[in-house]
């Protein structure tokens, strides 16, 4: 089930968006949680990296963000994007060092925290797959009707 081939990554422009916004969000293909790294600090809080709860809108991660992260504004620049490929594959490509780079130790652990989380629902949305579920529906499943 891993698809690393297909959509090729565009890496200097991923590379830069990585290094210039302050509130990344990444979906992933298999599973609708997304990883939130928000890179900016004040005297109250560090920077903050997790899986959250997808949103229905910008409007709505804004809201978010007011919630769990009052003591910012809006960030001054805010990027979402879908990783075409595996949570794996993202390792793999070291796609993320110039964030890494960026981030505090702290930050650094809770992004690792974070994307072991993802590992683990990207490896129970392929067994979810492989087995069949009213989301990933098995081909040789009939219907009642």
């Amino acid at each position: 089930m891993r698809n690393e081939n297909g959509i090729q990554v565009d890496r200097e422009a991923l590379d830069k968006l990585l290094t210039t916004a302050d509130l990344i969000t990444i979906g992933f293909t298999l599973f609708p949680e997304r990883l939130l790294i928000d890179t900016r600090t004040n005297d109250t809080a560090g920077q903050f990296a997790a899986m959250v709860e997808p949103v229905a809108s910008v409007q709505e991660r804004y809201l978010w963000l007011g919630k769990h992260r009052s003591g910012f504004g809006a960030p001054e620049g805010f990027a979402f994007f879908v990783w075409p490929h595996t949570v794996r594959g993202l390792f793999e490509r070291d796609a993320l060092a110039p964030l890494r780079s960026r981030l505090d130790p702290d930050a650094v652990a809770k992004l690792d925290e974070a994307l072991q989380v993802a590992l683990e629902l990207e490896r129970l949305a392929m067994l979810e797959a492989v087995k069949g579920s009213e989301r990933w529906p098995a081909i040789w499943e009939r219907s009642a009707a």
